[in-house]
């Protein structure tokens, strides 16, 4: 007999307005919720349905809460993503993934353990995410592209095949990759930006053909 998964714990960074988005993908693709963590939100109080806020952040911190659950990071945020990550990791916890049942993930896809993929997400034959990455709404990553560990691809971006995403690096609302690239880590991809040429690390680019921003 297969034991069932640890429950779900969503982590909530300000607002929760993303972590909305994750629990209801969750909830509709069956996954069982424990509850949330907020640090702006007193235990007890209610959060989106029946959902109920267990405590706040510093619980990442608690071995013997992680031992038996699963933490998925609900923010956008991808500091606190990151940040997220690192303490469960630190202390031997387990991360979460959340897969929208409207996505579309080719059997030979690999995800990463805390990554999320909202409704009419597409991730391509052998395309590969690491840790907590995500792929917003209507976002597609094409055949054999490969991320590291924080990729946020933002609603209605598409990525062409063999398109590599290092860590940490953010793909704005509708921008455009073309195939073969490579986006450096901690790079940024303005909304609608049709990118052209490798980013560099740390680089911002904006426009059609994508370009460097001057600050």
């Amino acid at each position: 007999m297969i034991a069932s998964p640890a429950p779900l714990v969503v982590a909530i960074g300000g607002s929760g307005r993303h972590a909305r988005v994750v629990l209801e993908a969750a909830d509709l693709a069956g996954l069982s919720v424990r509850g949330v963590l907020s640090d702006t939100l007193p235990a007890g109080a209610p959060f989106f349905g029946s959902h109920r806020v267990l405590g706040g952040l510093d619980r990442l911190h608690d071995r013997s809460f992680l031992e038996d659950c699963r933490i998925h990071p609900g923010t956008g945020d991808q500091v606190l993503r990151r940040s997220m990550v690192e303490v469960v990791r630190a202390q031997g916890g387990q991360l979460g993934t959340i897969v929208h049942p409207a996505s579309i993930v080719s059997p030979s896809a690999g995800i990463g353990a805390g990554a999320f993929l909202a409704a009419g997400a597409i991730v391509g034959v052998g395309a590969v995410l690491a840790e907590a990455c995500l792929v917003n709404t209507a976002a597609s990553v094409d055949h054999d592209c490969r991320f590291d560990v924080g990729v946020c691809i933002g609603p209605g971006a598409r990525l062409a095949g063999h398109v590599s995403c290092e860590a940490d690096a953010f793909i704005g609302l509708g921008a455009c990759i073309l195939q073969n690239l490579r986006i450096g880590c901690g790079a940024v991809v303005g909304a609608g930006a049709v990118v052209t040429r490798d980013v560099p690390a740390g680089q911002t680019v904006v426009g059609c053909p994508a370009r460097p921003l001057v600050r």
